[in-house]
């Protein structure tokens, strides 16, 4: 293979090739793993799986703005000679060409939490940026000792063009982080990667104010009146010949980074049926903004290898193109040293710093369904395209795709400022992911472009497994400390307590810690007077009372509650409503014994006033009949007799008496005295019958003694024929004092 400046460009060629965005069509999947962080670093965080590893991925790109590509240049491997053509010669100027390889190394992630991802990622990468080539001038130079005469003589005038290639090792480690609860419909992810960048190899040629013509001298390629200068370095570099092991020789240092966040919109949120909700795309729409490839890379410029010249070439004299024939990059400066035309300036600073191409990266993602998405993406450009800054292409991806667990298939249609107008597709089975971003282009048309990307990586997803709530109590058995008993959820599933055990569970027992009664929120039944006895039995619940009387006080003591007694403060008996027994006469013996109740009387005879007693005995005797001139009381008077009698024993049983005998004045004083003694003699025999003690008897006779009427008329002698009693002793006051009561 022909060797020459430009081979410093075109060494990212010889296996696949690099592209301006990469992996186009698989960065838009929900089932990258791993991979994601690469996209933009908050991707891992509330990822599909618990964790997953990159074996290799590989991503090539080769694009140019003037030339195209055919599909038959993807599938033939890119022979390295050929794209050299096709990338930078042309018929025109200032070309403008980027060739790039990205393969990501031994990478794993793991889900620290449901918010909570970390990553740890090896990754490899060769960018190379061309600007402004002249296209006939790089012919010349590829095709040295192949002439066609058709393209020369040729005039050449590049003010100032840059080709740039460097290959770096990448070490990073991610974190990505969900900010908002999991339970919101708007989540924010973060996600942040700091990279230390192990700087590979690095070289440049830079063309500044270079002037000149092209000519066929003897059948090779010469450069002949020329003036300018060019820049010329390789650190340790054959890109010609680059091996794996190559990317392991880091001759330069750097440390960069990745930023990113996520923004998601769920209107769903309602997993917690599943054990674990990461298993599910649970976005419908979703907007990531990330900040990629931010750092710099310190490389030190080799003596042999490095160098600035003059070029002075003058109207007569050549330069054979075919000097570089054979010759590896690290020769170049031996060649152009031996070169009376090229005049070494020095190198400058010994030490140099390149930039990556840092790029903003936006898209937003749509889910029409569970399977089906569609995903419009940015990739802005923020290096300058000057100096030793690696720079990217502003570009615009619209990709519609299936993606579910262990399928997907993207259609990546894409414009961008290098290539124009792409289409491409993506494919994921299972572990395997392999596809081109301008495939369908090339199949129909020729296109700018060439890319392919294919890698393999497994995980273990988080799997779609309903949850089980063995107690009904809508709290999932992983969650529920009780899951044999229905409980709630602020318990942990588990009942609300009850720690006094009374059927009352302590949110509603205002008594949690003593046994009572639902009626009465959990506490005990009140005995609001304290007395023992529970307001509920207790018929005076606010009055201290006892057992006997259900709650309720009996203040006198008389066996009548207070609540019943009219009398409370005074002992009394039921029948009087606790009142004592009235004594409506006052003379101190109660109504129930006193036989004169309305009229005072001493107790010896039964509260009746002594004369009323006395009446009362002896009020009916005058109606006492006796046989005419005879003693012998008549049958139909001894009732008469039996009620004095009653009224003897019963009103004054402690009181004697005198029966005494009455005449009018006619006859004797011996008869009349007679006659007396013996009716008073029969009444007192009539009493004695009916129940009186004989001893508290007493007959007297007294004729026609102390009359009572006069004896002139009929109606006095009749009232002066009569039986007196005479009660004695009734009292202490009266013992002896008598009564007389006339009948």
């Amino acid at each position: 293979m022909r060797n020459s400046f430009f081979c410093i460009f075109l060494f990212v060629i010889v296996s696949l090739s690099a592209k301006a965005q990469s992996f186009q069509g698989y960065r838009t999947n929900n089932y990258t793993g791993v991979n994601g962080v690469f996209f933009n670093p908050a991707n891992i965080a509330d990822s599909r799986y618990k964790w997953d590893v990159n074996v290799f991925a590989i991503d090539g790109y080769a694009g140019n703005d003037q030339n195209t590509l055919k599909f038959k240049d993807i599938t033939r491997s890119f022979n390295a000679d050929s794209l050299k053509s096709k990338l930078l010669t042309s018929n025109g100027d200032n070309l403008t060409a980027l060739s790039r390889i990205d393969i990501l190394g031994p990478s794993f992630m793991f889900s620290a939490s449901k918010k909570t991802s970390f990553a740890v990622t090896t990754r490899t990468r060769v960018w190379a940026n061309a600007t402004n080539i002249d296209g006939r001038l790089a012919r010349a130079v590829i095709d040295a000792g192949e002439v066609n005469n058709a393209n020369y003589p040729y005039n050449f005038n590049v003010s100032k063009g840059d080709m740039h290639t460097a290959g770096w090792t990448e070490l990073g480690l991610s974190w990505g982080q969900v900010l908002t609860n999991s339970d919101s419909r708007h989540q924010l992810k973060f996600g942040l990667t700091a990279k230390y960048l192990a700087g590979v190899a690095d070289a440049y040629l830079r063309q500044s104010n270079l002037n000149g013509s092209i000519v066929n001298v003897g059948g090779q390629t010469q450069l002949t009146n020329m003036t300018g200068s060019i820049q010329l370095n390789t650190t340790d570099a054959n890109f010609a010949d680059y091996k794996f092991r190559d990317f392991f020789k880091f001759n330069g240092h750097g440390v960069g980074g990745d930023v990113g966040i996520v923004y998601e919109y769920r209107p769903n949120t309602d997993y917690s049926e599943y054990e674990d909700d990461r298993a599910f795309n649970k976005y419908k729409l979703r907007v990531g903004v990330s900040v990629m490839d931010i750092g710099q890379i310190k490389f030190k410029k080799s003596t042999n290898d490095a160098a600035n010249y003059n070029v002075a070439i003058p109207p007569g004299g050549t330069f054979a193109l075919s000097n570089f024939q054979d010759r590896s990059v690290s020769e170049y400066t031996d060649v152009l040293n031996a070169s009376p035309y090229f005049t070494n300036v020095g190198t400058g600073s010994t030490e140099y710093k390149i930039s990556i191409p840092t790029t903003v990266q936006a898209n937003v993602d749509y889910n029409i369904n569970d399977r089906w998405f569609v995903n419009l993406a940015g990739q802005i450009a923020t290096s300058k395209t000057e100096g030793l800054n690696l720079y990217a292409f502003n570009s615009y991806t619209l990709t519609p795709r299936y993606d579910v667990e262990r399928f997907g298939i993207s259609v990546p249609i894409n414009y961008n400022e290098l290539t124009d107008f792409n289409a491409g597709i993506s494919f994921r089975f299972g572990p395997v992911f392999l596809g081109s971003g301008s495939v369908i282009t090339a199949l129909f048309d020729n296109n700018k472009q060439a890319d392919l990307h294919l890698g393999v990586r497994f995980g273990m997803p988080h799997k779609k497994v309903k949850k089980t709530d063995t107690d009904g109590d809508g709290i999932y058995d992983k969650e529920d400390q009780c899951p044999t008993v229905p409980g709630v959820a602020r318990y942990n599933g588990c009942p609300v307590p009850d720690r006094d055990g009374d059927g009352v569970n302590d949110e509603e027992d205002k008594c949690p810690d003593e046994p009572g009664l639902a009626r009465y929120q959990g506490c005990p039944i009140p005995d609001r007077d304290g007395d023992g006895i529970n307001d509920e039995i207790d018929e005076c619940p606010d009055q201290p009372g006892s057992g006997q009387f259900k709650g309720c006080p009996d203040t006198d003591g008389d066996g009548i509650p207070d609540k019943d007694d009219k009398c409370p403060t005074v002992a009394g008996v039921a029948k009087y409503q606790g009142c004592p027994i009235p004594d409506r006469d006052g003379d101190g013996i109660n109504d129930e014994e006193d036989l004169c109740p309305d009229k005072p009387g001493p107790a010896s005879s039964r509260g009746c006033p002594v004369e009323e007693v006395a009446v009362r005995i002896t009020a009916d005797f005058k109606n006492i009949l006796f046989d005419f001139g005879k003693a012998t009381i008549r049958p139909e008077s001894l009732p008469i007799i039996e009620r004095a009698a009653q009224t003897m024993n019963e009103q004054i049983p402690n009181s004697t008496f005198y029966i005494d005998g009455y005449t009018d004045n006619k006859g004797s004083v011996q008869v009349n005295k007679k006659i007396s003694q013996q009716r008073a003699q029969a009444v007192a025999s009539a009493l004695i019958a009916a129940g009186v003690e004989k001893s508290r008897l007493t007959a007297r006779g007294f004729g026609k003694d102390n009359p009572k009427c006069e004896n002139d008329t009929e109606e006095g002698r009749q009232c002066n024929r009569r039986v007196e009693v005479v009660i004695r002793n009734i009292d202490q006051k009266q013992s002896t004092s008598t009564i007389r009561v006339n009948n």
